[in-house]
């Protein structure tokens, strides 16, 4: 975005309407002035700019995926501390998100028997008075020493609260610290205390889907700004979220502004990509000040910052169905899903923010721990939709890469699944016979034993798998590489040139799906699909094709870049197959790259066969011809010869 406003200001040499429509003249009226000129969308990136952009998106991938898995990890190795859920429950009592001293309500039976009520007040801890007002990050150094020790001390000891009611009286209530006082409230509720320390990690079953989705959209055109910068808004936000957020404060030593800051960016790349989705056109206009007010997000913090981030998505959703209402074809079939995707995650995103702000309001800790399930539970479904709209939309209406990516990712996953599956199983049943008839442990035999087997199997399951991916995410590919070469092997004996032409066509345009698709044979256009002969024909008195046929070629032409020959196996070039790209600008995939160079050969020998037997055909059409006209001949000159003689001619005789 930087690199779109680099290039968005232009100076001119009259006074007149802005980018906004305000006047830029200069105060003084008459005179030279300048006008801003803003590009129609966002550039690409360029080299450099992707160099430095990839460099942050592997980073970020890397924390987005050590830092939930740490921070997991962590809470397993430290499952105790369920405290950090609810401030101030190591000793009781829930604290008020602004102020410590002030109590919302006591955590445990044994807070409450002891008389501590909503609305209590601490006035001294241990006898030693605090400051009226407490602050989570402020306060004296009396203060701070005192309630650090009180909300995240490693001992439990006794501890004496001297409390003030809300009617002015003042008690004394002794109590031991430790985590015994939300285990205990946890289980008054019916909560496993081993469940209680995950109850705000409920997001992290949609983190694999996440992580996914995030490599996709990079992947899908890495020099697209939109795409790339929505991937890097969803790594920012697994980064910094919790578990991670544990894991960047405690092992990373990450500082809490830096921390703020990187979420904040991450909110202003999804925010942003989402103005801009799906080609980044900066229109309608009014998209411009809300990229501009983006920043403002890096200053705010509070119900402020969950107020202006809520209006700017409802902003962007509003802008987002504007755009759909003048879209058509396929990109408004685009648009659909991802109005559907970015609602979906605008509607819970917020409401996970809305359940956020209550929280400090709870009254119990049943209500808060409510809040804190459904608090979560709506951020995970709000990314879930939200990449859910975009790879259907993308996926289905030509986000060709994503389909590939993730055949391939399931092929994967299903071979080791198997392999896994069968190790498993062979160890455990050498185990079994081992110690069945030897009466003795397998020790390394079993592991070994397993190991063989499954290396041994990985080529036919890879195989199996990978003729079931292929008929599961590219059916119509399989289906062209399977039934082509024997359509090419019947058409060559009874169909015309232009028919196999047709045929071929049809069927690498159902396969294949580039956007444009030509066959040219012996340097002039057989046949074409998405462009005009014409045009292909303009394209080919510019571009020098290799005559020898040598090699396939890949080029960064942008009408026609992928070349593959036609030749036969003594060397002979015919022609060639010109594809262009997928639809969405994107490149073939590999397996759509080898169904073509596998065709070629055959293709080329049914163009071969097929203009042979139209020659033999033609010869003996000619042939045919030729004795036709030497009968007519010798029948007129038979029927001169009857004529002369006075019979009747020879072309009246039955």
């Amino acid at each position: 975005m930087a690199e779109a406003a680099a290039h968005a200001i232009e100076l001119g040499s009259s006074a007149g309407q802005g980018a906004f429509g305000m006047a830029t003249g200069i105060a003084s009226g008459a005179g030279p002035g300048f006008a801003l000129k803003l590009p129609g969308r966002v550039p690409d990136f360029g080299p450099r700019a992707f160099l430095m952009f990839r460099i942050l998106w592997f980073a970020a991938f890397a924390l987005a995926l050590i830092g939930p898995i740490a921070g997991t990890w962590q809470r397993f190795d430290d499952a105790g501390r369920n405290s950090a859920l609810v401030s101030g429950s190591r000793a009781g009592v829930a604290l008020a998100q602004d102020d410590l001293t002030r109590i919302r309500f006591p955590v445990g039976p044994e807070a409450a028997a002891a008389g501590i009520r909503p609305g209590d007040q601490i006035v001294a801890l241990d006898t030693i008075p605090v400051s009226k007002r407490v602050p989570p990050d402020g306060g004296s150094e009396t203060d701070r020493l005192l309630f650090g020790d009180l909300l995240a001390g490693a001992e439990d000891r006794d501890t004496l609260l001297r409390l003030r009611s809300p009617d002015g009286l003042e008690r004394e209530v002794p109590i031991r610290t430790g985590e015994a006082h939300i285990e205990g409230a946890a289980r008054s509720l019916g909560l496993p205390g081993g469940l209680l320390g995950f109850v705000d990690l409920i997001h992290l079953l949609t983190y694999p889907f996440l992580l996914v989705s995030a490599w996709l959209l990079f992947r899908r055109k890495r020099e697209d700004v939109v795409s790339s910068v929505v991937s890097l808004a969803i790594l920012l936000t697994m980064a910094t979220e919790q578990p991670s957020a544990s894991f960047l404060a405690l092992v990373a030593g990450v500082p809490e502004a830096v921390h703020q800051a990187i979420y904040d960016v991450a909110n202003i790349c999804l925010i942003g990509g989402i103005l801009l989705f799906p080609h980044g056109r900066l229109k309608p206009r009014v998209t411009i000040p809300l990229l501009a007010a983006l920043p403002l997000l890096l200053f705010l913090e509070g119900d402020i910052y969950r107020a202006f981030l809520i209006g700017a998505m409802s902003a962007a959703v509003l802008l987002f169905l504007w755009r759909l209402r003048t879209a058509a074809g396929d990109e408004r079939q685009q648009l659909k899903w991802a109005v559907f995707g970015f609602s979906g995650y605008a509607f819970f995103l917020g409401l996970s923010l809305t359940l956020d702000m209550l929280k400090p309001g709870s009254t119990s800790l049943a209500q808060q721990l409510s809040l804190e399930v459904a608090a979560g539970f709506a951020f995970g479904l709000a990314f879930l939709l939200l990449q859910a709209g975009l790879l259907v939309a993308l996926l289905r209406y030509r986000l060709y890469d994503a389909e590939v990516a993730i055949s391939r990712s399931a092929s994967f996953a299903l071979i080791a699944l198997i392999l896994a599956a069968v190790f498993a199983a062979t160890m455990e049943g050498v185990k079994e016979v081992i110690l069945r008839f030897f009466g003795r442990d397998a020790g390394s035999v079993a592991p070994i034993v397993g190991a063989a087997l499954s290396t041994a199997l990985v080529n036919p399951v890879y195989e199996r798998v990978q003729g079931w991916a292929e008929r599961r995410f590219h059916r119509r590919l399989a289906e062209m590489r399977r039934d082509l070469p024997d359509c090419l092997r019947d058409l060559r004996h009874f169909a015309s040139l232009p028919e196999l032409v047709e045929e071929v066509l049809e069927r690498i345009a159902s396969g294949v799906r580039s956007s444009r698709l030509a066959l040219v044979l012996d340097g002039r256009v057989a046949g074409t699909r998405g462009s005009s002969a014409a045009e292909i024909e303009a394209w080919l008195e510019a571009t020098a094709l290799d005559p020898a046929c040598s090699s396939n070629v890949e080029t960064g032409d942008p009408f026609l870049p992928l070349r593959r020959p036609l030749s036969l196996d003594d060397g002979t070039c015919l022609g060639w197959i010109l594809l262009g790209p997928h639809p969405d600008r994107s490149r073939l995939s590999t397996a759509e790259l080898d169904a073509l160079d596998e065709l070629a050969g055959p293709l080329a020998r049914a163009v071969r066969v097929v203009q042979a037997r139209e020659a033999r055909e033609r010869s003996v059409a000619d042939a045919l011809a030729a004795q036709h006209r030497r009968i007519e001949a010798l029948a007129a000159t038979i029927d001169t010869l009857t004529s002369a003689r006075g019979h009747k001619p020879a072309t009246e005789v039955d």
